[in-house]
C-alpha cells in the first residue's frame, strides 16, 4: 500500500515544538540542576561541571563537538524534511532509564552518570516524540555527541601507559636511525660514549611527559576521524576502520614529534628545540602539529585506499591473456571457427 502523502508529510511546527520541548527538558535537567560536586566543592549542573572540564587543554575540543553536530544535522535537513513524524511510545523505556540514571548519579555524586543519562535521555526522547525513522537518521548525530563529555578518568588512566609506549617506541626508532640511546624511566636519553668520554644525555635528554604522551590529540583525532569516516567513505565497515585507525595514527604521529624534537635538541640544543616547562619554546609548540599533520595524511590515504573500486581489478585478473584471446577467436583453415573450451 502506497504511503497517504498528507499524512507522512513532516508539519514544520510539529517538528519545531517537538525539538523545543526536547530541548527544554535537555536544558532543565543537565543545565539547572546541581548535580554533582565532581571535582569541585560544591554541586553544579552536568553542563557547568562538562564546560568547566573543556579549560583543560586536553579536553578543548569538546567544544566543538555540538557545532559539528549540529552542521551533521543541518547538512541531512533536507533528508529529514521528508521523514513523517511518527512518534513511538517505546521511547518511554530510554526515558525512564535514563531518568533512573540521573537520579543515581546524583545520589553517588558522580556525574559521568549524568553523562550517560543525558545520552540515553535524548535518543528515548527522539523516538518518543519523532518516531524510530527519526532515530536512525540522527544516530550518528546522536553518537558523535558522546565527544562533547570529558572524561577525564580516562586521562589518568591512559596517559602513563602512553608514555610507556611512546618512550619505548622512540628509543627503538632512533637506535634504528643509528642515534645510540637509551631509556631511563620515561626519559630518552643518549647513550654515553666512551670513546669520547661523552656521558649519558649529554647530547640529548627528552622527557616524555604527560602532555607528550599523544593524551592531548588521541581524543580530538578520534573525534576528527569519526567525523572525517562518516562524509569520506560508504559503508560502516570502512567508517569503523578509520575511526580505529584513529588510535595507532595518533601514536606514530606523537612518535614523529618527539623524532623532531629529539633531533631539534641535537641541532639546536634543549633551550630553542623544547624551551622550558612553563615556557615552551616555538619549536616545541610547532612540533605538536605534526602529530595531526601526518594522522590526518594518513586518514586521508586510508579512505582513497578503502574507495578503490576493486570489481575493476578483479575483471582485470579474470581476463584472460593475450595470446588466449587470440586463439580463441582465430579462424581454421576449413573456415569453420575452432571450438574454446
Amino acid at each position: 500500500m502506497l504511503p497517504n502523502p498528507a499524512r507522512s508529510r513532516t508539519v514544520p511546527w510539529l517538528v519545531l515544538s517537538s525539538a523545543t520541548a526536547i530541548a527544554l527538558i535537555v536544558a532543565a535537567l543537565f543545565g539547572i540542576v546541581n548535580y554533582s560536586a565532581g571535582y569541585n566543592e560544591a554541586r553544579v549542573s552536568v553542563f557547568h561541571f562538562a564546560w568547566n572540564m573543556t579549560k583543560l587543554e586536553d579536553w578543548q575540543h569538546c567544544l566543538l563537538v555540538p557545532f559539528a553536530a549540529a552542521g551533521i544535522v543541518y547538512f541531512d535537513r533536507k533528508k529529514l524534511a521528508l521523514l513523517p513524524v511518527q512518534g513511538s511510545w517505546l521511547g518511554l523505556g530510554p526515558v525512564l532509564a535514563a531518568l533512573w540514571i540521573f537520579w543515581f548519579g546524583y545520589q553517588a555524586d558522580i556525574v559521568y552518570f549524568g553523562y550517560i543519562s543525558a545520552q540515553i535521555l535524548m535518543a528515548g526522547l527522539i523516538i518518543l516524540f519523532f518516531g524510530w525513522g527519526w532515530m536512525k537518521a540522527l544516530a550518528f548525530p546522536w553518537m558523535f555527541l558522546v565527544f562533547m563529555w570529558p572524561l577525564l578518568f580516562l586521562g589518568d588512566n591512559i596517559a602513563f601507559p602512553l608514555r610507556v609506549v611512546m618512550s619505548k617506541a622512540s628509543v627503538f626508532t632512533l637506535n634504528l636511525l643509528g642515534v645510540h640511546s637509551t631509556l631511563s624511566g620515561t626519559a630518552i636519553l643518549s647513550a654515553a660514549d666512551p670513546l669520547t668520554r661523552r656521558p649519558m644525555g649529554d647530547l640529548f635528554s627528552v622527557d616524555v611527559a604527560d602532555p607528550c604522551s599523544g593524551i592531548r590529540s588521541l581524543f580530538a583525532l578520534m573525534m576528527v576521524s569519526a567525523l572525517y569516516g562518516q562524509f569520506a567513505v560508504q559503508g560502516l565497515w570502512k567508517k569503523w576502520i578509520i575511526f580505529l585507525a584513529s588510535m595507532p595514527l595518533a601514536v606514530l604521529g606523537n612518535l614523529g614529534r618527539i623524532l623532531m624534537l629529539t633531533f631539534g635538541t641535537i641541532i639546536l640544543g634543549p633551550g630553542v628545540a623544547i624551551g622550558t616547562e612553563d615556557h615552551p619554546s616555538f619549536f616545541h609548540m610547532l612540533s605538536g602539529y605534526v602529530v595531526f599533520a601526518v594522522a590526518i595524511l594518513g586518514m586521508i590515504g586510508l579512505a582513497r585506499f578503502l574507495n578503490i573500486d576493486w570489481s575493476g581489478w578483479r575483471d582485470r585478473l579474470n581476463r584472460p591473456p593475450p595470446a588466449a584471446r587470440g586463439r580463441a577467436g582465430s579462424v581454421a583453415p576449413q573456415g569453420k571457427v575452432k571450438d574454446v573450451y
